[in-house]
């Protein structure tokens, strides 16, 4: 515990810095665009005239959460990406999960810290507006459910930057599982034909969920706008915010399960985890050509093959393939024979 505890401050400390001009861009911008954004001109067709309208612009803090859910990630723990920093951080006294523990509670004070400062700001700016714009109640239960995604999106990008080898093939896996779901839904659809079945079907992509959620908490704060609030009465939105709250927690009890636990001599070499390209390359090549499948568009299967071997290069770090590779590539080949 001792260990722990020093290590935490000392890496706190050499942490101040970007935390200081993170949090100084944060509260700089939220103020900029605040005031910006107040009050807009609106026309009534029925008075014909114009009136002043103030928005909550909660948006503004919740994009910084965003944001920052994939870079605090990659400045925490890039620096285990590099086998000679490796030699020095994991001899010192100190277990490489509590090490592990240390970056990933820096990071969410980081992440935590700046978003909590730019809705003060916002916060502060909509109250100077005066009473009879805004409802504020709603604001505080906005905040919370923004925390609870913002730290499942950070657990979920912690965990996949950590199973790779390499900082790079690191934010490749950051990019492709954000996107990867929609994809799977997509070719759901395509197969089952109900193309309503998933109709909020964006909010697979957990920044488009937390970004839906805020304008439902947008409406609920502008008085005038309570009626168009319908996030919590849809059961995908709320299945969906279930789905990446547990998906967020696992990630986190993950990452502390495995970190530290990688041979050491693996890193800076080809990122072969069950959940890196081996996987993802797949899954997007297939649910790709189903979500794709009509014969006006041909070309985008044979672009997405075309991907599919550009990311079977990227994965081997040139035009070294493995038969499993080849594999894929030639049941890609003959799926689009068959569909053909």
């Amino acid at each position: 515990m001792t260990s722990f505890k020093s290590y935490f401050k000392s890496h706190l400390k050499a942490n101040i810095r970007p935390l200081i001009y993170i949090l100084a861009t944060v509260l700089v911008l939220t103020f900029l665009i605040g005031v910006e954004n107040q009050p807009t001109s609106r026309y009534d067709f029925e008075l014909q005239q114009y009136y002043q309208d103030y928005k909550s612009t909660l948006n503004t803090p919740v994009i910084f959460l965003c944001i920052l859910t994939y870079v605090v990630p990659v400045m925490e723990f890039s620096f285990f990406k590099k086998r000679i920093n490796l030699d020095c951080a994991y001899s010192m006294p100190i277990s490489r999960v509590a090490m592990g523990t240390v970056h990933y509670l820096t990071g969410l004070i980081t992440l935590f810290g700046a978003f909590t400062a730019s809705y003060l700001v916002n916060f502060a700016l909509l109250l100077s507006r005066g009473p009879g714009y805004f409802n504020f109640k709603p604001m505080a239960e906005h905040y919370l459910l923004a925390l609870l995604l913002g730290f499942a999106i950070y657990s979920l990008m912690v965990f996949i930057f950590n199973e790779a080898n390499t900082k790079g093939d690191g934010i490749w896996f950051m990019i492709l599982y954000t996107f990867v779901l929609i994809l799977v839904m997509g070719a759901i659809n395509r197969i089952i034909g109900d193309y309503n079945i998933f109709s909020s079907g964006t909010s697979s992509i957990p920044v488009a969920l937390i970004i839906s959620m805020t304008s439902n908490y947008k409406y609920l704060v502008e008085i005038d706008s309570a009626q168009r609030a319908t996030f919590w009465s849809s059961p995908e939105y709320v299945s969906w915010f279930i789905f990446w709250v547990v998906a967020g927690i696992a990630s986190a009890v993950g990452f502390f399960l495995t970190f530290g636990k990688r041979r050491m001599e693996r890193t800076e070499e080809i990122s072969d985890s069950f959940f890196g390209f081996r996987t993802l390359i797949p899954i997007y090549a297939f649910t790709g050509m189903i979500t794709f499948r009509v014969s006006e568009m041909i070309i985008f299967w044979v672009i997405i093959e075309l991907l599919a071997l550009l990311g079977y290069t990227i994965y081997r770090r040139g035009f070294h393939y493995k038969k499993s590779d080849f594999i894929i590539l030639a049941s890609l080949i003959i799926f689009l024979f068959i569909e053909i």
